[in-house]
């Protein structure tokens, strides 16, 4: 069985994610998705808590129709050694023999220099990221447009708006 590793802060989870995790799932039978930043919640950058986030992440698959035997969510806190952190990963996430990542950045680099699994870059099928979903929020835009309707629906039920706006006040 073939495993992937794919990681984000997911704050929030939008379809960009998404995306990537079915591209991912096209090349493997199962992927670890690790929550990074966990440790982080109301803040500027980190508004939703792992649990929040662990459950929006969970929602979406099921309204994609994503088989939960298809996925694992793993927390995975900060460490501030980028040299640690690939070895760090792979002390808290079972064997996997591939990273997805979504760009050429930080986790591509450290991947390839130490350690020897693949690295695949998934296609930006849909171009936006999570810092722009909460500025759209916060200048009162179509934020919901970027965002699976279970997102919109959870994270409007906990109050994630007014937390965005509030924290960035």
């Amino acid at each position: 069985m073939k495993k992937g590793f794919y990681t984000g802060r997911f704050q929030p989870f939008h379809l960009g994610h998404l995306s990537a995790i079915e591209q991912a799932l096209d090349s493997v039978d199962f992927l670890y998705i690790g929550i990074g930043s966990s440790q982080y919640s109301h803040e500027e950058y980190h508004p939703f808590t792992i649990d929040e986030r662990t459950e929006i992440i969970k929602k979406a698959l099921e309204e994609k129709k994503i088989p939960r035997d298809y996925y694992e969510i793993i927390s995975v806190p900060d460490i501030n050694d980028n040299a640690a952190w690939p070895a760090y990963v792979q002390k808290l996430v079972p064997k996997f023999d591939i990273v997805f990542v979504g760009d050429d950045g930080l986790v591509k680099e450290l991947f390839e220099k130490y350690t020897k699994i693949p690295v695949k870059i998934v296609k930006h099928e849909i171009d936006i990221c999570a810092t722009d979903i909460r500025k759209t929020i916060l200048s009162d835009g179509d934020w919901k447009k970027y965002l699976c309707a279970s997102t919109v629906e959870y994270v409007e039920k906990i109050g994630g708006i007014e937390r965005i706006r509030n924290i960035a006040q």
